[in-house]
């Protein structure tokens, strides 16, 4: 046997072997993984987001009754509420991705007093074990004529009334991933059991018989959602340390701080007893709902023309993502009141600033604020009709943000440098006073004179653009 013949072979060897060790690898993570939520994909322009949370989701909703407690709203009303007015919810904000399929049991009767389920309404003051007993007591009860291998989320609604501190403590909360193994990161799935053994380990959520429509969303959200990298991928928006803080009463103007009405998962309505308002871009990315050929990507120090359509509609383009350093980055929107986004207090070009880093409930999303004289976000939105919203400029990342004029129901915007913002925000205010002079221009000299200015705005020649309509205006 020749040598070149034994080195051919000795190698093919090795390669055997390597391919075999990769093999085995990949089997034994498959292993180790197979009892986990399955995880998110990765997305090199969006990051993660999660695999959950499109098609039909099956829901066991249980509305449990304690011996000692009466409810205070009809069963049928309870129903209509989680069974219908949720998947509606669901429906809207998911633009038809994702759709409940709910098993809804009630009353079904718990075996326990209402004092020995009752909780904390403080997220870092809630007893696991409380919440433990209240979700296995509710399977004991179900356990000979339920297969809880068929549901991908539990919802159980104590039939109680409740304000914080009072009735059931908490009014609506996740429990898995989240209060079962903590809040503060590195969370977990933890396994539930019936008394006959039977087992679930997938996503739980409780909301009392009044909790709002917003409140089971939230929660409902964060099941969907599930884990990655041990935190959860549709975090709570609100501040975690003044939701907890003993000396008053949880209220979300109180805690909600970061976002304030902008996302259900920062405030759960806008007026107490109203609708909810709809998610942020934020949310809807991370849960799928937002595909990366939806999203305009614009480094800083470049200067891009987009037309966003609303938020709350199925459009081409609803989003424009800004890298930041260190993993940051700005995600811009366009909020209209169309659809559940009707309810909030304002419209217009919405600026995030996201820290992926940043733990739940430290801030991960914040809204720039481009009104702050205003209280709680009610003019939070850039708006090129407002001389004091209509530029957002990040000196330190050379990044500038100028909202554009409506087309309809969609939104023009300008991202560009720090250099060019002042001339660009100057022509773009003298092509809205030339709109404003020929409001209802189809043809003839004012019509062709918008056009051309658009033309050359849009060619990001921006001092020609304002010379050539301050030029016609005078003519």
């Amino acid at each position: 046997m020749t040598k070149e013949v034994k080195s051919v072979r000795r190698h093919g060897r090795r390669l055997r072997n390597r391919l075999w060790f990769v093999c085995f690898v990949i089997l034994f993570l498959s292993a180790c993984g197979g009892v986990e939520v399955k995880g998110p994909e990765e997305s090199s322009i969006l990051g993660p987001q999660s695999k959950l949370a499109k098609g039909e989701q099956r829901v066991l909703m249980v509305a449990v009754k304690f011996p000692d407690e009466e409810p205070s709203i009809p069963l049928k009303r309870t129903r209509q509420r989680v069974v219908t007015e949720l998947n509606q919810y669901v429906r809207a904000q998911s633009f038809d991705l994702a759709w409940m399929k709910a098993d809804f049991r009630g009353w079904v009767k718990l075996p326990s007093p209402i004092s020995e389920y009752r909780i904390s309404p403080y997220n870092f003051k809630v007893d696991r074990t409380r919440i433990r007993k209240l979700v296995e007591d509710t399977m004991t009860a179900l356990e000979k004529e339920v297969d809880f291998s068929q549901y991908q989320q539990i919802l159980i609604i104590p039939g109680a009334h409740t304000t914080p501190g009072k009735g059931y403590g908490m009014i609506c909360y996740c429990a898995n991933p989240g209060m079962l193994t903590g809040v503060k990161g590195n969370l977990g799935y933890a396994t539930l059991k019936s008394k006959g053994g039977k087992e679930f380990r997938k996503g739980v959520f409780v909301g009392t018989e009044n909790a709002s429509l917003g409140m089971w969303a939230h929660d409902f959200f964060h099941t969907l959602g599930g884990l990655h990298e041990k935190i959860r991928l549709v975090p709570c928006l609100y501040d975690f340390e003044r939701q907890s803080d003993t000396s008053q009463l949880p209220s979300l103007e109180h805690h909600g701080i970061y976002m304030g009405p902008w996302d259900i998962m920062s405030e759960h309505f806008v007026k107490r007893d109203g609708p909810p308002p709809g998610i942020s871009s934020f949310t809807k990315i991370r849960l799928g709902w937002i595909s990366p050929e939806q999203v305009l990507f614009i480094r800083p120090s470049e200067t891009s023309y987009a037309v966003l359509s609303p938020l709350s509609q199925k459009g081409n383009l609803p989003v424009v993502k800004i890298p930041l350093k260190g993993g940051r980055y700005y995600l811009v929107e366009n909020r209209q009141p169309i659809g559940f986004d009707r309810i909030l207090p304002d419209s217009g070009l919405l600026v995030l600033k996201v820290d992926p880093s940043a733990p739940e409930g430290y801030g991960t999303v914040r809204v720039i604020d481009a009104d702050k004289n205003s209280p709680h976000f009610s003019h939070a939105t850039f708006r090129l009709d407002r001389s004091n919203r209509n530029i957002f400029v990040d000196k330190g990342a050379n990044v500038a943000i100028i909202p554009l004029w409506p087309e309809g129901e969609n939104q023009g915007v300008l991202i560009t440098t720090l250099e060019k913002s002042s001339d660009a925000l100057k022509a773009a205010l003298m092509i809205q006073k030339l709109m404003d002079h020929y409001p209802r221009a189809r043809r003839g000299e004012g019509n062709r004179l918008i056009e051309e200015s658009l033309a050359c705005f849009k060619r990001y020649d921006f001092k020609g653009c304002y010379e050539m309509v301050q030029k016609g205006l005078k003519d």
